[in-house]
């Protein structure tokens, strides 16, 4: 009888193990496919009038990969989304000295919609059209 025993308490060692490097092969092969897709050759962009939006157009989208880990540039309702939201900031910029830039379900990743906000300033504007 302990031999069986033994035999279930190693069968079920080995499906934790298992399981465990499952997840963790999983986890990495996402990561992986993650990073190539934002390597992937970029559908070309509309071109924007303003250097001004241009900018901030630039900077939104960095932030949004940085909050949501996905790329909106291969996404063109996503990118237009964030166009919007630019020139939104930019009007609400003329007459206040900070904007919030709030996109919600900007992106989805499969799981669940990624919702996008941020705040920016005159001060940033002023910086990221220097450049």
């Amino acid at each position: 009888m302990t031999q069986f025993i033994a035999i279930i308490a190693l069968v079920l060692l080995i499906a934790g193990v298992a399981y465990f490097l499952g997840k963790r092969f999983q986890n990495r092969e996402d990561a992986i496919l993650t990073r190539l897709k934002s390597l992937a050759p970029q559908p070309a962009l509309p071109a924007l009038e303003n250097p001004e939006v241009k900018a901030v157009v630039g900077w939104l989208m960095s932030q949004a990969f940085e909050q949501t880990g996905i790329s909106v540039a291969g996404d063109k309702v996503a990118y237009q989304r964030i166009v919007e939201a630019a020139r939104t900031a930019l009007e609400t910029l003329k007459t206040s000295s900070v904007a919030t830039v709030s996109v919600p379900f900007l992106v989805a990743d499969g799981q669940e919609a990624k919702h996008f906000e941020t705040t920016i300033t005159r001060e940033a504007i002023a910086e990221l059209v220097k450049y």
